[in-house]
């Protein structure tokens, strides 16, 4: 692994976001982005929504999820990404 960023990214990614829902629970959102250039993309665009998942705020906040669900987030990320980019067959 470099220690420096060669600025250099896909055109398609996934952003993730964090949205409170209420009653103590917040949502885990993955969206498909394409970005406005392959070097140090400054705009990325909404392209589709993907996936959710709800999760107690208590645990989010204390980072206490179980280790199989950080693996269903992991999981979702990367398969979503090789999906994106033409690597799954």
């Amino acid at each position: 692994m470099t220690d420096v960023d060669d600025r250099t990214r896909s055109q398609k990614g996934v952003v993730a976001c964090l949205r409170k829902i209420g009653n103590g629970t917040s949502r885990l959102i993955l969206d498909d982005v394409t970005s406005d250039s392959l070097t140090n993309p400054i705009a990325w665009s909404f392209e589709c929504f993907y996936t959710w998942r709800d999760y107690s705020d208590a645990d989010l906040d204390q980072m206490n999820l179980s280790d199989r669900e950080y693996q269903i987030i992991g999981q979702n990320l990367v398969a979503r990404l090789l999906a994106l980019n033409g690597r799954v067959k």
